[in-house]
């Protein structure tokens, strides 16, 4: 899917998904905890960028002009600096941000390995990484369902339910101080930091 058509999308599917799911509380409730200077990767359309608080310094990270557009039209209490880079490469030097943010980034972006690495580089030690990502249900139906569904949207959206966040996580260098799920599974919420070891 272009990132023209996505944009235009992007936002009208998630609010139809996440308010009867219960999706948009448990973003709100990610997002604020968010604290000093943040980059967030695949802003998209900057949805999450009304619920950072005041006090914070955000940098959206996304690669398509067509979605940083739609996020220049966001209002914000914090500051706010929309950047187009991919987040596999980030123009950003070590140790610069105390918190990254990813929501259903991680579960289309190609290239995660990568994308983990670059945010144990760009974050200061004891940084949080804040997830909220599509992920494998707990009911075997319904995860069969979605995993033949994302044989589909994983080549058309690339979003796929079938990935672990937690797993990559965990595999990438990041110990997990918090997860939970909504829908049976199928959306993770997780707040992590690097661990010691890589």
């Amino acid at each position: 899917m272009g990132y023209e058509l996505a944009s235009r999308i992007y936002e009208p599917v998630n609010s139809f998904l996440e308010k009867p799911t219960g999706g948009r509380r448990a973003r709100r409730g990610l997002i604020e905890k968010a604290h000093g200077k943040v980059i967030e990767l695949g802003v998209g359309t900057g949805l999450n960028l009304p619920l950072y608080r005041e006090d914070v310094e955000v940098f959206g990270v996304d690669v398509s002009e067509e979605m940083l557009k739609k996020a220049k039209r966001k209002k914000s209490p914090a500051r706010v600096k929309l950047v187009k880079a991919d987040a596999r490469f980030m123009p950003f030097p070590d140790e610069s941000f105390d918190t990254a943010v990813s929501t259903f980034f991680l579960c289309v972006v190609s290239g995660k390995g990568k994308v983990l690495s670059e945010v144990r580089r760009v974050l200061k030690p004891g940084g949080l990484f804040l997830a909220m990502e599509c992920s494998p249900p707990k009911n075997p139906i319904f995860r069969g369902f979605l995993s033949g569904l994302s044989a589909l949207t994983s080549r058309l959206t690339g979003t796929d339910f079938r990935l672990d966040v937690g797993n990559l996580l965990r595999k990438n260098g990041f110990e997990i101080l918090e997860e939970r799920s909504l829908v049976n599974g199928a959306v993770r919420v997780l707040v992590a930091k690097p661990s010691s070891e890589p």
